[in-house]
C-alpha cells in the first residue's frame, strides 16, 4: 500500500522524517519541504520506514547525484543534497544532539568544510566472483564498483588495473591506502586461499609502494609515508589514520588551538594510533605520553618519533584503562580520540581523578561524545566545539571539543 507523506526535517542519519496518522515515518532519499508518495518497507509499533515511489513536490536544495551507483551502494547517503546544505544539516544535527543528550545549549558553532569529492585516502572493498565492490546499505547484497567519487584518483586507478585479474577469484577483501596525493600507496589482499604472489607483484608494482597479503609484506616497504604540516608519518596497514588527509591538518590545527600549548605542558594523548596528534603538538610543549592498544600502531608511532627527531614523547602499548591504572601517568592536559564507542567507564573515572586543566576530545560520533561529556560534567565544562566535515556526502561529522576544569 502507498501513502503520501510531507517531509518536515532530516534525522541524524540523513533520512527524511514525516508523519502518517500520528506515527513517525523515516524515508530514505527525501528532503524537507518535499511531498512524496512512499511504500512502507518496515513497520514497528512507534515508527515506520519507507522508500520513495514518486516525488510529488521536490526540494529546491535537491541536486542530481553525480555517482551512478548512488542509491544502490551503501557508501553515501547525502549526495542528493547540495554541499552547502549538507554543512548546515551537520551543524544543526550536532547542536541538537548536544542539547538532547548532554543538556548543552550551543550557539556560535563553526563547521569546517572539505573537498566534497575524491577525498578518501583509504578504502576496504569486498570481492565476489573476482569482482570488486561495496555492499548495499544494511545488507550483504554485493554491488560491483569500478569508480568511486569519494576515493582518491590513485585508488580508482588501481580499481581499473585490477579489474579482470584472475587472482581476485581467491580474494575476499582488499584494503587500499594512498598518501602524499598518490605518491605512496599501500594495498593489502585478504585471501580465501593461497595467492600467486608473483602474479600480483607483476600486475601492480608500478602503481604501489607496498603490497601485503594478510599481515605479510610481499613487495616494497612495510609502511607508507604521509605529511601533515611539517610532520612526517609512517603508517602500517593495521594503524589508524584519518581518511581525509587535507582536512586532517585543519582538524589537528583545531586540536592545537584548543590545547593552547605552552612549554610547561605535559599532555596525555589517549588512543593515539600512530602518534599523529601527539607528534603534531610535541614541538610546542614539554612532554607527551601516547597510549594505544594496537601494537603495530605503536611500532609506527615510535618510528614516527625517530623520523621527526622528537625526543619529548613516549608511547605505551595496551588498553587505555589498563595502562592508566598501571602506570598512573600524570599530565596537566589531555587529548582523547577514541573509537566510535567513546570512552570506557574506567578511563572516565581516571580523568575525573586526574583532573587535568583541560581535555581536548576528538570524536566521529556525536552521540557517544555527548554521553561522555555528560559523564564528565561534574568536573568539566564544555567551552567550545568545532565540527569538521571529514566525510562529505555522508551523515558523519568529526567533532573537536574543549572541556575546561570547573
Amino acid at each position: 500500500m502507498e501513502f503520501q507523506v510531507e517531509i518536515v526535517r532530516l534525522d541524524d542519519r540523513g533520512r527524511g522524517i514525516g508523519y502518517l496518522n500520528g506515527k513517525i515515518v523515516f524515508v530514505e532519499d527525501a528532503l524537507p519541504q518535499e511531498l512524496v508518495r512512499v511504500k512502507m518497507t518496515r513497520e514497528k509499533k512507534k515508527y515506520c520506514e519507507a522508500k520513495v515511489v514518486e516525488r510529488l513536490v521536490t526540494s529546491k536544495e535537491r541536486v542530481i547525484p553525480e555517482c551512478r551507483y548512488y542509491g544502490t551502494c551503501g557508501g553515501c547517503n547525502l549526495m542528493h543534497l547540495s554541499y552547502s546544505k549538507q554543512l548546515e544539516y551537520k551543524k544543526k544535527k550536532g547542536i541538537q544532539l548536544f542539547q538532547k543528550f548532554a543538556g548543552v545549549e550551543l550557539e556560535d558553532v563553526e563547521i569546517i568544510s572539505s573537498e566534497p569529492f575524491y577525498y578518501r585516502n583509504k578504502v576496504v572493498v569486498h570481492v565476489e566472483h573476482g569482482k570488486m565492490g561495496y555492499y548495499q546499505k544494511e545488507s550483504h547484497q554485493f554491488v560491483e564498483i569500478d569508480h568511486c567519487l569519494l576515493l582518491h584518483p590513485k585508488i580508482n586507478q588501481l580499481f581499473t588495473e585490477l579489474k579482470g585479474a584472475s587472482f581476485l577469484n581467491s580474494v575476499e577483501n582488499i584494503m587500499i591506502r594512498t598518501f602524499q596525493d598518490g605518491l605512496e600507496t599501500q594495498i593489502v589482499f585478504y585471501p580465501q586461499e593461497n595467492l600467486d604472489h608473483e602474479e600480483i607483484i607483476h600486475r601492480i608494482k608500478h602503481l604501489v609502494t607496498s603490497i601485503y597479503v594478510d599481515h605479510t609484506c610481499i613487495y616494497g616497504n612495510d609502511e607508507i609515508l604521509e605529511k601533515i604540516g611539517d610532520r612526517n608519518y609512517l603508517v602500517r596497514p593495521e594503524s589508524f589514520f584519518q581518511v581525509n588527509t587535507k582536512t586532517t591538518k585543519k582538524l589537528y590545527d583545531q586540536v592545537k588551538e584548543k590545547l593552547e600549548p605552552s612549554e610547561k605542558d605535559v599532555v596525555l594523548d589517549l588512543y593515539c594510533g600512530a602518534g599523529t596528534i601527539g607528534l603534531y603538538i610535541a614541538p610546542y610543549i614539554k612532554h607527551v605520553y601516547g597510549v594505544e592498544i594496537v601494537k603495530e600502531a605503536v611500532m609506527s608511532a615510535k618510528k614516527n618519533q625517530e623520523i621527526n627527531r622528537t625526543r619529548n614523547i613516549e608511547f605505551y602499548v595496551g588498553d587505555t584503562k589498563t595502562i592508566l591504572g598501571e602506570f598512573h601517568l600524570q599530565a596537566n592536559k589531555v587529548i582523547v580520540d577514541p573509537p566510535r564507542s567513546g570512552l570506557d567507564q574506567k578511563t572516565k573515572e581516571y580523568l575525573l581523578k586526574l583532573v587535568p586543566e583541560r581535555i581536548i576530545y576528538v570524536s566521529c560520533d556525536p552521540v557517544t561524545l555527548t554521553r561522555d561529556i555528560k559523564d564528565l560534567s561534574s568536573k568539566y565544562e564544555l567551552k567550545t566545539i568545532t565540527f569538521v566535515d571529514m566525510f562529505p556526502n555522508t551523515e558523519h561529522v568529526e567533532c573537536v571539543c574543549l572541556l575546561n576544569r570547573r
